[in-house]
């Protein structure tokens, strides 16, 4: 955690315009938001969460821990952008929409997209992110 700190801060002094991005990879340590509270102290813009969070239980507990306002990246989890069915895909890419808020969000997956990735998939995705109306 200091190195990341360590990071933030550097680039926030060369660059303050710079939003700041970190992403917690999905290991042991960090599924389900293990480190969440603790990557939110670093001072990034954003944290992009895994899959294994609820985007909305993520939003609760940075609230909780003082950081309301930090923005959040993610979280549809690539093997359902891979495998489907198309409307698995819809389901979920409008619950983790409808959760976002208006602290800042970036829509993306849990991880990197799977290279088997039917591109069908990938465009309805795209298409359904586009597609959503946030003022619902």
């Amino acid at each position: 955690m200091p190195y990341q700190k360590m990071v933030v801060s550097s680039i926030k002094e060369r660059h303050p315009e710079v939003p700041v991005i970190i992403y917690m990879a999905p290991d042991k340590s960090s599924r389900e938001g293990g480190l969440l509270e603790c990557i939110a102290k670093s001072g990034a813009d954003v944290i992009s969460l895994d899959h294994t969070i609820d985007l909305g239980e993520a939003k609760k507990r940075l609230a909780a821990a003082g950081y309301p306002k930090i923005g959040l990246q993610g979280n549809l989890d690539p093997e359902i952008l891979r495998d489907g069915p198309p409307e698995l895909i819809l389901e979920k890419a409008k619950d983790i929409l409808s959760k976002a808020g208006d602290t800042g969000h970036v829509m993306n997956l849990g991880h990197g997209i799977e290279a088997t990735t039917p591109e069908p998939y990938a465009a309805l995705f795209v298409d359904a992110v586009h597609d959503y109306d946030h003022s619902a």
